[in-house]
C-alpha cells in the first residue's frame, strides 16, 4: 500500500497438505506448509488531464496548482485537495465564487483514467468602496491606504484579516490605546463583481505617555527597571514601545534567574496633565537554578569541547544573557551552525535542567576564488581547512595566495584551549613573495619573507577580554630593485624578530561575521634590541570597531559597521632609518579603497604615521540556518599616512598631506575559515592623471 500504486491489499494463506516440513522449521515449531497469496488491484494511471472552463488563468496554471500529474497513479483524496488549491488560487485572483469540480473515466482494460477538470469562475469582484464607522482621528483616505482591499484593487477575503489587524496596528501605535474594531462587513451588487467594504471602529481617547511607576519589585531597583523603558514621556502612546517595555522587563528579571516572573501593567488616565500614567506591577516569584547541563546533536565534536564553551554554569541562577553568550561562544568555534537552548523542568520547581541542542556544519572546506584586478592582473586564492580537527576544535588551515605580483603559502595550526584554560596556542609558517610598491611605482622591488610565529592568548571573562602575545622570527629578503631606486633601495637579506602584545575588549555577538558589538584593541610590537635581528623598530596600534544592527528583514540583518585603526613606527639603536618594508603604504584593499598603494596616499616612500576610518553597511543575499553566506557591502574609506605627527591635517585634498576618501560596493563570501572580499572602490581624492576606481580579491576580514 505504502508504494501509492496499489488500491486494495488481500491476503490469502492456504494450507498444502502432505507437503512436508523442512527440518530448520520443522524444529522452530512448523506443522505444516501454506502458500501466501497477495492479491493486489492497482490504482488506474492518469492518461490525461483536460481543463474545461477556464479563462481567467491558463489551463497550463491550473494543472500547475495539482499536485497530481498526468502518469501518476489516480488518488481520490489527492484530486480533492487539489480542488482546493484551484479554488483558493481564483479566489487570489478576485474570482471570489470560483469553484473547480473533477470527473474520471476509466479504461479498466489499460488500468488507465482520464481526468476532466471543471472550473466554474464566476465574476471578477473589485473594491468599489471602503467605508468606515466611528472614524474621526484620521482621514479616511489615509486609513484605506492601510488596506489590501482598497477602491479599484480586485477583493481578496484572504486579506481581510490582515487589512483589519493593520488598522489596529496604525491606531495602537499612534496614540489609540483604547482602539476596538466593532464589526465589518462586505457587501456585493446584484451579479457579484463590486464589493463595499464596511468597517465600524471605536477609537478612544488619543493619549500619551505618562509618568511610569513601578510596584513589587525588590530584587531590582526602580532606577535599573527603568532603562527598560522604550517610549518617553509625553510623545503619543505606542503600542510597540509599550510591548518592547514589557519584554526588555522581563528579560531583565530573567537574566537573574526569574523566570517566573510576572509582569501586569496598569494604564491610569492623569487628570492633571492629561497624560496616561503607566505602574507595572511585578510578581518576582522565586529564583529559578540550574541543575544539569548537557549538549545534544553533536557527532564529531566531543562533549567537552562543547560544554566548555558554556557560559551558564550547574547550582547558578540561570541568566538569559549568559545562554545567550553561550550560543554566541558556540557559533564562533566555526563549525556548529545551528545552537537551540532548551529548558527542562525538574521535580524541583525551582530547578530547571538546560540542554544545548546544537547541529554541526561541515568542519573540512576546500575554498578556491580568483578576481581580475586592473593594477594586480589575474588574483586568486586557494586553500583547505579543517575547524574541528579530532573533534576538539583544533584548526588546520593550508592556503596560498597567487597573482603576478604576490606569491603565498601559509600554514596554520591552532587550538582554543591549552588544558582547562581558556587559552589559545597557534603556529603560522609562511613563505611571501610580494611586487612592493616605491614613490610612483608599483612594482619598485620584490620582498619575501619567510619565517614563523607562535602566538599564545589567553581569554577572560567568557571571552570579554584577550591578551594576545607571539613570536616572530623572520627574514626578509630584498630583490629585483628597479634600477631607478638602487640609491634608495639596498637589495640584501635582513633578520627581524619580534614580540607583539595586544589587550582587546571584544563584546560583538560574532567574530566572522557581527550584527552587533564591538572591538577595541592596543597593541605593540618591538623588534630587535635583546630579541637581537638585524632591525629595531617599535610599532603602537590603536584600533575600534563597532557593529549595529539597524533593522532586519526576516531573519536577513542589515548592519552598519564603523572601524578606526591608527598607528605608529618609530626606530632605536642601530637602526637609521625604519626599513621601507615596515612604512605604511596605504591604498588597496586593506586600508583605503579607490587608490593604489604606490603613492597616491602618503609620502611616496612610505608613511611612519596613518590613520584609517572604514564605513561598512552590509546586508544577506543569501543565508543558511543562522549563517550568512553570501553579503552585498557599501562602504565608504578615509585616511592618510604621514612622515610625522607634524604632518598630519584633517583636511581632504590631492595633497600629500592631506586626507583621502573613497567609495564602492563588494561581495562578501562569508566562510569562517577563509572569508573571500571582491570589492570595488572609487577615489574622491585622486591627483591628476591617477586612476580613480579599482577592484579588489582580497581574502580575510577588514575588521
Amino acid at each position: 500500500m505504502g508504494l501509492g500504486s496499489v488500491e486494495k491489499v488481500s491476503v490469502d494463506i492456504e494450507e498444502l497438505p502432505g507437503r512436508e516440513v523442512s527440518p530448520k522449521l520443522s524444529k522452530a515449531g512448523a506443522a505444516a506448509v501454506a502458500r501466501v497469496t497477495y492479491q493486489v488491484a492497482e490504482k488506474p494511471a492518469v492518461k490525461t488531464i483536460t481543463v474545461v472552463g477556464a479563462k481567467g488563468m491558463s489551463k497550463g496554471a491550473v494543472k500547475d496548482e495539482m499536485r497530481l500529474k498526468e502518469k501518476d497513479f489516480f488518488d481520490e483524496l489527492t484530486v480533492r485537495e487539489d480542488m482546493g488549491k484551484i479554488t483558493d488560487k481564483y479566489r487570489e485572483k478576485g474570482f471570489i465564487d470560483a469553484k473547480a469540480g473533477y470527473e474520471v473515466s476509466y479504461d479498466t482494460a489499460a488500468s488507465l483514467c482520464f481526468l476532466t477538470i471543471t472550473v466554474t469562475e464566476g465574476k471578477k469582484a473589485r473594491i468599489a468602496e471602503v467605508l468606515f464607522a466611528g472614524v474621526a482621528g484620521f482621514p479616511a483616505k489615509k486609513l484605506r491606504k492601510k488596506l489590501k482591499n482598497r477602491p479599484k484593487k480586485l477583493y481578496s477575503p484572504q486579506e481581510l484579516d490582515s487589512d483589519l489587524k493593520s488598522l489596529e496596528t496604525f491606531y495602537k501605535n499612534n496614540g489609540y490605546a483604547d482602539f476596538k474594531l466593532a464589526g465589518s462587513s462586505v457587501v456585493f451588487n446584484e451579479d457579484r463583481s463590486s464589493a463595499t467594504l464596511h468597517i465600524s471602529i471605536s477609537e478612544g481617547n488619543r493619549q500619551r505617555f505618562g509618568a511610569v511607576y513601578f510596584s513589587g519589585n525588590t530584587v531590582l531597583l526602580s532606577s535599573e527597571l527603568e532603562t527598560a523603558v522604550d517610549f518617553s514621556r509625553g510623545k503619543y502612546y505606542e503600542q510597540e514601545s509599550f510591548e518592547t517595555t514589557l519584554r526588555a522587563i522581563q528579560e531583565k528579571y530573567a537574566d537573574k534567574g526569574y523566570l517566573k516572573a510576572l509582569v501586569e501593567p496598569v494604564k491610569a488616565p492623569n487628570e492633571k496633565t492629561g497624560e496616561t500614567d503607566i505602574t507595572f506591577h511585578i510578581s518576582e516569584n522565586s529564583r529559578i537554578y540550574v541543575s544539569h547541563i548537557d549538549v545534544e546533536g553533536n557527532k564529531a565534536a566531543k562533549t567537552h569541547v562543547l560544554r566548555r564553551e558554556i557560559t551558564q554554569k550547574e547550582g547558578e541562577p540561570f541568566s538569559s544573557s549568559k545562554i545567550r553568550r553561550s550560543q554566541e561562544k558556540l557559533f564562533n568555534l566555526g563549525f556548529i551552525d545551528d545552537v537551540n537552548p532548551v529548558i527542562n523542568p525538574t521535580e524541583d520547581p525551582d530547578k530547571v535542567d538546560l540542554v544545548f541542542d546544537v547541529t554541526e556544519g561541515k568542519p573540512g572546506m576546500l575554498t578556491a576564488g580568483a578576481g581580475l584586478s586592473s593594477s594586480d592582473g589575474l588574483v586568486g586564492t586557494l586553500s583547505l581547512s579543517h575547524l574541528n580537527l579530532f573533534g576538539r576544535a583544533h584548526k588546520l588551515s593550508l592556503s596560498t595566495n597567487f597573482g603576478k605580483k604576490v606569491q603565498d603559502y601559509n600554514v596554520d595550526w591552532s587550538m582554543p584551549w591549552i588544558g582547562n584554560s581558556p587559552t589559545s596556542l597557534g603556529v603560522n609558517l609562511f613563505n611571501a613573495r610580494r611586487d612592493k610598491p616605491y614613490e610612483d611605482t608599483t612594482a619598485a622591488y620584490t620582498e619575501k619573507r619567510t619565517g614563523g610565529r607562535v602566538t599564545v592568548a589567553p581569554r577572560f571573562s567568557d571571552d570579554k577580554y584577550k591578551l594576545t602575545t607571539s613570536y616572530t622570527y623572520e627574514k626578509v629578503r630584498i630583490y629585483n630593485v628597479d634600477e631607478e631606486y638602487t640609491s634608495e633601495l639596498q637589495a640584501g637579506t635582513s633578520v627581524t624578530s619580534s614580540i607583539f602584545v595586544e589587550f582587546a575588549r571584544d563584546t560583538r555577538d560574532s567574530t566572522f561575521d557581527p550584527t552587533r558589538g564591538c572591538r577595541t584593541s592596543l597593541g605593540l610590537e618591538y623588534a630587535g634590541g635583546p630579541l637581537r635581528g638585524d632591525v629595531n623598530y617599535y610599532k603602537p596600534t590603536l584600533s575600534h570597531s563597532y557593529n549595529l544592527k539597524l533593522f532586519s528583514i526576516d531573519s536577513y540583518p542589515f548592519v552598519l559597521s564603523v572601524a578606526n585603526r591608527l598607528g605608529f613606527i618609530g626606530r632605536f639603536g642601530s637602526t637609521r632609518s625604519v626599513p621601507v618594508y615596515e612604512r605604511f603604504f596605504l591604498g588597496g584593499a586593506e586600508t583605503v579603497r579607490g587608490y593604489s598603494n604606490n603613492g597616491q596616499i602618503g609620502p611616496e616612500n612610505g608613511g611612519k604615521v596613518y590613520d584609517v576610518m572604514n564605513i561598512e553597511f552590509k546586508f544577506p543575499l543569501a543565508r543558511e540556518r543562522r549563517r550568512t553566506i553570501v553579503q552585498w557591502a557599501f562602504f565608504f574609506d578615509l585616511g592618510n599616512s604621514w612622515d610625522s605627527f607634524d604632518d598630519v591635517s584633517m583636511r581632504f585634498g590631492t595633497g600629500t598631506t592631506n586626507l583621502k576618501a573613497g567609495a564602492g560596493f563588494g561581495i562578501r563570501f562569508t566562510t569562517p575559515a577563509f572569508p573571500i572580499r571582491l570589492d570595488w572602490g572609487y577615489g574622491f581624492n585622486h591627483k591628476s592623471g591617477e586612476q580613480r576606481s579599482d577592484i579588489y580579491f582580497t581574502l580575510g576580514n577588514l575588521f
